[in-house]
């Protein structure tokens, strides 16, 4: 499997962009000092979901930024794999402090984040999870 790593750092804006891609997966993440956004784009599915685990957990170990938006409104699809990684991000972001929203959930990744009650879960630990 392919991994690409783009990173590119704007002085002016003092923001940060870097692009993961691996497989059927690509993560943009884009980091202000306030928040940190990972737009993932693509299909979260058995294969690709250790790659956004291993994204997603670097992020909160670095603990840059009081708040980690997680931009699913370009993911495609969406397995029980990727649901597990999501609850795994979300108890790393608790054990740091840090505020963790899944946002742009539609489609069958908003069906099985339904299902699997994501937003009851993250509402409880403190966490947002957004609909469209």
């Amino acid at each position: 499997m392919k991994s690409v790593l783009f990173r590119e750092w704007r002085e002016n804006a003092r923001v940060e962009e870097t692009r993961l891609e691996a497989g059927e997966i690509t993560m943009d993440v884009v980091s202000t000092s306030q928040l940190l956004t990972v737009t993932v784009v693509g299909r979260t599915t058995v294969d690709t979901s250790p790659y956004l685990r291993s994204v997603l957990l670097w992020l909160l170990l670095r603990g840059t930024a009081p708040v980690l938006v997680v931009d699913l409104s370009a993911l495609s699809y969406l397995d029980m794999s990727g649901i597990a990684t999501l609850l795994e991000a979300l108890k790393a972001a608790r054990e740091r402090s840090v505020k963790l929203r899944l946002a742009g959930m539609t489609g069958q990744v908003r069906r099985l984040a339904e299902i699997a009650q994501l937003d009851t879960i993250y509402r409880a630990w403190g966490s947002e999870v957004e609909f469209r």
